[in-house]
């Protein structure tokens, strides 16, 4: 089998198109950071009728973290690239996950020097239907709708178990000395766990998919407006992986890897959420906010 039909790595630095079809318009960059190595990887793979991105960001030492994040990439893609569109779906999105944390786990059990190595990730897979996604760890979806967040993953992280639980803030929990411990990754345990969520999109809609080292640089109302910056998803990433890496030079030079990906959306999906689904929503953060004022006034 060509593997190189699914994947070509780019090169650090390098902007890399991934669609500009009919669906969306996609395009990802990589950079080294303050590190001696990058860790992250990232790819994508479009037909006419679906584009499969994501981004991993490796951990467990240069060899670790660069194998684990490159195999997590390569089998995501490959098993998604295989899979036909009236099969694309949460329960195939779940496999392909549960695929290459096989791959990793056992690739570790099997070279000594790579044991304990795992990865982050993002899935989004595009289809004229709807838009599927998970993720595992800290790595983040975003969907960006009129210059506003609409939706966004919640991190797989000690500090964000904390934020859940009304001990700190986001903002606290983004300057946290214990912001990189995370509760869940790829390759890790024989198993991982993997919930995939279906979302309408509509045509003008952005997709940003992160590692941490592009979302932890700025508090996330600074972040969102460099997400936001221009119509064009090459201006924008540009614009902020050149941000980034200032920041990180302006801060001592001692800064992580940054990779992302933005998908700006040409159509709009066929499922949309309904009436009811609105009303559900309404209620539910109705729900949150009285829970959080009784809690203020304990």
């Amino acid at each position: 089998m060509d593997d190189s039909k699914y994947q070509t790595l780019p090169k650090v630095d390098e902007m890399k198109t991934i669609s500009n079809d009919e669906i969306c318009h996609a395009c990802g960059q990589t950079g080294m950071g303050g590190r001696k190595e990058n860790q992250d990887t990232y790819g994508g793979f479009a037909t006419d009728k679906m584009v499969i991105l994501t981004v991993c960001d490796g951990m467990g030492g240069m060899a670790g973290g660069q194998t684990a994040s490159y195999i997590a990439v390569t089998e995501i893609i490959k098993e998604l690239a295989e899979t036909s569109e009236d099969q694309i779906g949460p329960d195939a999105i779940r496999r392909a996950v549960e695929n290459a944390n096989s791959a990793i786990y056992q690739r570790a059990s099997n070279e000594p020097s790579l044991r304990g190595m795992g990865t982050t990730t993002t899935i989004l897979v595009l289809t004229r239907y709807a838009a599927y996604l998970t993720h595992i760890g800290d790595s983040r979806i975003y969907l960006i709708r009129k210059n506003r967040k609409y939706f966004r993953t919640y991190d797989h992280s000690k500090v964000f178990e904390m934020v859940s639980q009304g001990l700190m803030t986001e903002e606290q929990a983004r300057q946290s000395s214990f912001s990189n411990i995370i509760t869940k990754a790829l390759g890790i345990r024989p198993k991982v766990e993997v919930e995939v969520l279906t979302l309408p999109y509509k045509e003008g809609d952005r997709f940003i998919l992160c590692c941490d080292g592009i979302w932890n640089t700025e508090p996330e109302a600074e972040i969102l407006k460099l997400f936001t910056f221009d119509k064009s998803p090459e201006i924008t990433i540009k614009k902020l992986t050149d941000y980034v890496n200032s920041k990180g030079i302006e801060r001592g030079g001692d800064y992580d890897n940054l990779t992302a990906i933005i998908a700006d959306m040409k159509i709009k999906s066929k499922y949309q959420y309904s009436v009811f689904h609105y009303i559900k929503l309404y209620f539910l953060s109705v729900g949150k906010n009285i829970k959080k004022m009784f809690k203020l006034h304990k």
